[in-house]
């Protein structure tokens, strides 16, 4: 609160997100084995969840950014499928008086941030519709990610500075 005064007595309006929208970009779920998979008394499955994080920048100050989740269930001991989840959920966000070399940061770990929840509620409910309990996703460190892309993209241009 005192950073906002700060900034409103210093002419200066405060940094922020505004999430225009969100959205199902595109979205499928699954089912193969069913209803095998569900009256058989399958064990719990082992999931796998991955995660990729995209944005692109629409306006000077407007950016779209995307989570995308691909979750596959499988048995452990025959690796049947149980389940298959694609979900690409986006944004569309204004980033207000923050400076453009924050902004890929802000796109790639706050926005995925604000997001988030409303991705784990969609899976959660998919998958209880598709006849398992429902699949609750752990919180996501989006800065681990970003840190981990900067890495492999700092290791690329070493590599193709190197065989230049």
């Amino acid at each position: 609160m005192a950073e906002q005064n700060n900034a409103a007595e210093n002419g200066k309006a405060a940094p922020g997100i505004q999430i225009v929208s969100q959205y199902i970009k595109d979205f499928s779920f699954e089912n193969p084995n069913a209803p095998e998979s569900l009256v058989s008394g399958w064990p719990q499955p082992e999931t796998n969840v991955q995660i990729s994080l995209r944005q692109q920048q629409l306006r000077e100050d407007a950016y779209e950014c995307t989570v995308n989740f691909r979750i596959e269930a499988k048995k452990k001991d025959d690796g049947k499928t149980c389940f298959i989840i694609d979900l690409a959920y986006g944004a569309l966000a204004v980033l207000q008086n923050i400076p453009k070399d924050q902004h890929q940061p802000v796109m790639m770990v706050e926005v995925p941030k604000l997001l988030f929840p409303f991705a784990r509620e969609i899976v959660a409910s998919v998958t209880s519709k598709g006849g398992y309990p429902p699949l609750y996703l752990t919180p996501i460190s989006f800065e681990a990610i970003y840190m981990s892309e900067m890495k492999r993209l700092q290791a690329e241009k070493e590599k193709q500075a190197a065989t230049n």
